[in-house]
């Protein structure tokens, strides 16, 4: 898949996943968003908290590595590459297996409210901005630290693609577990 045809698709992506949230959750009750349906799983507003950890951590650095690229004028074109590291993320969230999460990012039992998904919104406008800008680099290039890594990275493209596939994945479980009331 070229580059350009990566961001078009991720910014359609973001796009639904924006309006899923807005036309399911907005206007729901907080007491519908925290009910959990089952004691084992997420309500929604956890889905929604968690996946703000990793928008809050990567967004500042998606940013700051698309105004290096355009300073270094990084130009766009060709495949998106996916190596080691970086295919094995995207493999991960865009399969049908569970996966337990870390302690750090499991935010279960926690005092959380409709804010969370107020700021889930506005994270992922800023998202939407840096794919469009992201248009003219080559995002094959700048490399993302890993969160909680020392020497680890991501390409650019790996983690912007990441970031929708993994909000894909939580918005659906958020509906479902919101819908379960």
């Amino acid at each position: 898949m070229t580059q350009t045809e990566l961001l078009y698709q991720l910014e359609s992506d973001l796009r639904s996943v924006l309006e899923d949230v807005r036309n399911n959750l907005v206007p729901l009750p907080e007491q519908h968003l925290s009910h959990r349906p089952d004691p084992m799983e997420w309500n929604a507003l956890e889905c929604i908290a968690h996946l703000n950890v990793f928008l809050d951590y990567y967004l500042p650095r998606v940013e700051l590595s698309i105004h290096k690229a355009k300073a270094r004028r990084w130009k766009g074109g060709g495949d998106v590459v996916y190596r080691g590291r970086g295919a094995r993320l995207i493999r991960k969230v865009t399969s049908d297996k569970k996966y337990k999460t870390g302690k750090k990012y499991n935010l279960s039992n926690l005092p959380l409210g409709t804010e969370v998904v107020k700021r889930f919104l506005i994270n992922n406008e800023m998202l939407l901005r840096s794919l469009q800008a992201a248009k003219d680099i080559n995002i094959n290039k700048p490399k993302i630290r890993k969160l909680n890594a020392w020497t680890a990275s991501y390409s650019l493209a790996n983690v912007m693609e990441y970031l929708i596939r993994h909000s894909q994945r939580h918005v659906a479980q958020a509906k479902r577990a919101a819908v379960a009331v």
